[in-house]
């Protein structure tokens, strides 16, 4: 098993609640760009989920506890030390539709508590009161307010409570406010957009997240906007195959400019409205530059992904593997595949998948030789269907996917 560390770039969130509770689906619409319907078939989490989503050049290493009461009784049991060590927040989900079991999630939330302050003093603790949407409005902060006294959270300095739901904008409210503490910001990165902000004389600028989770703004600014649902918004307005470059509109009197300058890094700045609208595309464009090459594409992979980078090729060199810098720059190569489960269009390479599945890799790396052709296989357990696979393989020096099931190809 081959597993990234922490560093100071890096936050760990801890995401715990009973069965179908809805931690799955809140991780994948906030983090991974699902649609609130498209979690809909999630199966049942499976001990622990981990996942790495870089930021800005930052992680948040995400952990999804399965809510089944026999493995939660494990994990407080047998695995506190690698669930509760070093957390800076850990979010505990309540299901708001599912009367019988608060007692029962009370009970597990008292034991999170425990531990919490146990292995990490200075974590805080945020209560999910969840699926709202299927609360009456009138009855919503009722609900709310009888949840708190359930869970004494009063009782907690570090702990608080948030209504949500994913199919309204609560999940991202509640989430950018756990973000803003435990997101580690460059201070060094911090300067520079400043610097930015004060030599190109604009009103406002920020770094974001494509959903609109603000990573770094000056002045200081609580939430971001929806870049994807824009997008998404001027698509059915004019062309479903659109190829938005940037973004543009008017907001009171100054003009804001929004522009996709990484993969999931959002460049939103807003012009005084005395520039010219020439001075301010011009002037944006020279932002969105400045912006790029203070995220470098190399830092953008994360310091677990270099890591982990390293250990692959130290790996491949020791078993002998000829063009080892060749194999290195195919680690980094991404294939576009659209999985036939869930139905998502991704782009992954072998280093995605090695971290993203960095506790989850069953049978480590296999490497086969013969004819002429090395194979070098990993096996992490795939995210839609826990008996189904995703492989990433070098074959004649070609980096392609292939689907296994338990005992032949599909």
């Amino acid at each position: 098993m081959i597993a990234g560390s922490s560093s100071e770039h890096e936050s760990k969130i801890v995401v715990l609640g009973l069965s179908q509770s809805g931690k799955t689906s809140i991780r994948q619409v906030v983090f991974e760009g699902f649609t609130p319907e498209a979690t809909s078939m999630n199966p049942a989490t499976v001990r622990i989920n981990r996942k790495l989503f870089n930021l800005a050049g930052s992680s948040i290493n995400l952990f999804d506890v399965g809510g089944q009461t026999n493995y939660l009784n494990e994990v407080f049991e047998q695995y506190k030390e690698r669930t509760f060590s070093d957390a800076r927040a850990f979010i505990f989900v309540v299901d708001v539709s599912d009367a019988s079991n608060i007692m029962r999630s009370k009970y597990y939330f008292d034991l999170t508590l425990e531990n919490a302050k146990e292995l990490s003093k200075d974590a805080r603790i945020y209560v999910f009161a969840h699926k709202m949407d299927v609360v009456p409005p009138n009855k919503r902060e009722p609900v709310l307010q009888s949840i708190k006294e359930i869970f004494e959270i009063t009782e907690y300095p570090m702990a608080e409570i948030h209504g949500t739901s994913i199919f309204e904008d609560t999940i991202w409210d509640a989430m950018q406010n756990i973000l803003s503490y435990v997101y580690p910001k460059d201070d060094s990165k911090s300067v520079k957009i400043k610097e930015t902000f004060d030599k190109q004389d604009l009103v406002f600028i920020s770094l974001s997240t494509s959903q609109g989770l603000m990573l770094y703004s000056q002045p200081e600014r609580y939430a971001g906007f929806n870049f994807i649902k824009l997008k998404n918004d001027l698509s059915k307005m004019f062309s479903p195959t659109l190829q938005l470059d940037y973004a543009a509109f008017s907001f009171e009197e100054n003009r804001v400019y929004m522009k996709e300058v990484d993969q999931d890094l959002i460049l939103t700045a807003v012009f005084p409205p005395s520039m010219s609208l020439e001075k301010e595309v011009d002037f944006f464009e020279n932002v969105a530059k400045e912006m790029r090459e203070l995220f470098q594409p190399e830092e953008l992979i994360g310091r677990a992904r270099i890591k982990m980078k390293d250990t692959l090729v130290d790996f491949l060199a020791k078993e002998g593997i000829p063009r080892s810098d060749n194999i290195e720059r195919r680690l980094d190569q991404s294939i576009n595949y659209r999985c036939d489960i869930c139905g998502r269009n991704l782009q992954k390479s072998l280093i995605d998948v090695a971290v993203e599945n960095a506790e989850q890799l069953e049978r480590g790396i296999k490497i086969q030789k013969g004819f002429g052709t090395i194979s070098i296989e990993i096996f992490p357990t795939h995210e839609c269907v826990t008996e189904i696979r995703e492989i990433p393989i070098f074959l004649d020096g070609e980096l392609e996917y292939r689907r296994y099931g338990e005992s032949r190809p599909i």
